[in-house]
């Protein structure tokens, strides 16, 4: 290219998958835009020559091919990046007689992504930054010995929070500017956030003890005294208070040793500023789809699994909205890999790990095949009419004993008449 490029479009019909790479780019400062159609990315790119495009290859509208084809008589000579989670050696003969300048595998890291864009286009931010004046130092003010305001970067390394997504790290910066400027923060957590990853990071930074010094709103008649020389977290919980604390937490504060940050665990629905300490909240993970990737790639390595999730399975992982956020996610992956036994996880295996806890999967949320999507509802089905056992699922459908295989779950049931899948 004799000109470097001002845009990445990104082209993905699955919205969230589309919504986690154009967020995932503009973290980095690039200027990136999602379609999740090909005719409409055409008719955008028709006068937008210095363009990059990264496509799904697999699109039910517009399939990958005839997608660059298209593309590829408006502007001949346009970068154009492929991800695919599965290319036989025809597709790729097909892309590389097209001219496709890459073809990226899922399942790929950030820095990968990011290195190949790099290529191609800068980051916008690059130039503004170094033309924009520096940012005025916070005032902070003393509280009674508490640290004051701080004007730099949280620390990054060794966290256990996610840190991919835009909202979590804006949700570590304040974090970080609360507890420097006023010695605490009321922390508004979802059901089943990442409180345990969130402590274990405060105490990281302030080098405090383990662990944590945890009160409840009972607990609140403590002196001075009984805090000692500790040197740890205090933590209020405070989301099943039936009363307002505001004034319990202003006069526990001042019983506290200098330096003890104290952290007030609140629910979302009841997130207020009490005791003089600012509001956090950490969104819910459905709105955080790179943290679910990051907390994916950890918590199957911690386990030390050699199970790997399949295409299918990741768009399931990043497509269902995890109502019981970090704990559903953690929950539901180590029963795939238990349930597995070592194999690969693909979608029916997955959806089967989320519906044995917390909620269900829909199969829409992934991309199966016809088998798979019928070995899905029948699996529905035996869930559905209470089945417990191959016995009583074999009675409730009308099967002759012995049908169904007694060493696999309800679960992992062949499908039983495979003759829907002859068309």
């Amino acid at each position: 290219m004799s000109k470097e490029c001002d845009e990445i479009i990104i082209v993905d019909d699955e919205v969230n998958y589309a919504e986690m790479l154009t967020t995932m780019l503009r973290d980095e400062g690039f200027r990136a835009q999602m379609f999740t159609g090909g005719r409409e990315t055409l008719e955008y790119l028709r006068n937008k020559p210095n363009a990059l495009v990264v496509a799904d290859y697999k699109m039910p509208e517009l399939g990958g091919a005839e997608f660059i084809q298209r593309l590829r008589e408006m502007h001949p000579i346009m970068p154009v990046i492929v991800i695919s989670g599965h290319m036989n050696t025809k597709d790729l003969l097909s892309v590389a007689n097209i001219g496709v300048t890459l073809v990226l595998e899922k399942p790929f890291e950030k820095d990968v992504l990011v290195e190949h864009v790099s290529r191609f286009a800068s980051p916008v931010t690059v130039q503004a930054e170094a033309l924009a004046p520096a940012p005025a130092p916070k005032q902070g003010k003393d509280n009674g010995g508490k640290p004051k305001a701080s004007a730099k970067p949280y620390p990054c390394d060794n966290l256990r929070l996610a840190q991919s997504s835009a909202l979590s790290k804006a949700f570590l910066q304040e974090l970080w500017d609360a507890l420097n400027a006023h010695g605490g923060a009321n922390l508004a957590l979802p059901l089943g956030g990442e409180l345990e990853l969130v402590v274990t990071d405060i105490e990281h930074w302030f080098k405090l003890d383990s662990p944590s010094l945890r009160l409840s709103p009972t607990m609140m008649k403590v002196e001075a005294s009984d805090f000692a020389e500790s040197k740890v977290l205090a933590m209020l919980d405070a989301r099943y208070a039936s009363s307002d604390l505001g004034d319990e937490i202003t006069a526990l504060r001042q019983k506290l040793p200098e330096g003890m940050p104290l952290l007030v665990v609140r629910r979302t629905d009841n997130a207020r500023a009490d005791g003089g300490l600012p509001l956090v909240v950490l969104p819910p993970l459905s709105q955080r789809m790179e943290d679910v990737a990051t907390y994916s790639r950890a918590i199957l390595e911690r386990m030390g699994a050699a199970s790997q999730l399949a295409p299918d399975a990741q768009r399931l992982l990043l497509n269902y909205p995890w109502p019981g956020n970090y704990y559903e996610l953690m929950g539901a992956l180590r029963r795939a890999v238990i349930n597995g036994e070592g194999e690969n996880i693909d979608s029916v295996m997955l959806a089967a790990a989320i519906a044995e806890g917390h909620g269900a999967a829909q199969a829409e949320a992934a991309i199966m095949t016809m088998n798979r999507y019928l070995t899905h509802e029948q699996a529905k089905w035996f869930d559905k009419e209470g089945c417990e056992d191959c016995d009583s699922a074999e009675k409730a459908a009308g099967l002759p004993k012995g049908t169904l295989y007694r060493e696999l779950s309800l679960f992992k049931q062949p499908l039983i008449y495979p003759e829907l899948l002859e068309e």
